[in-house]
């Protein structure tokens, strides 16, 4: 039980910094070059993700 606590503790920290991320971006550039960054950043994420999948260690 310790642990799954400590995952859904994890994954509320680290969607809390998603956020954070994405307004301190908004604030600074706009909506547009936010969409830009986001967006390159979900295809990173995506590939490195198919890649696990393809190929696990």
């Amino acid at each position: 039980m310790k642990r799954v606590m400590m995952e859904i503790g994890l994954l509320v920290v680290v969607l809390s910094l998603a956020g954070l991320h994405t307004l301190v971006c908004y604030r600074l550039f706009g909506l547009v070059v936010t969409l830009v960054i986001v967006g390159v950043q979900i295809v990173i994420a995506s590939g490195i993700v198919w890649i696990k999948i393809r190929a696990p260690d």
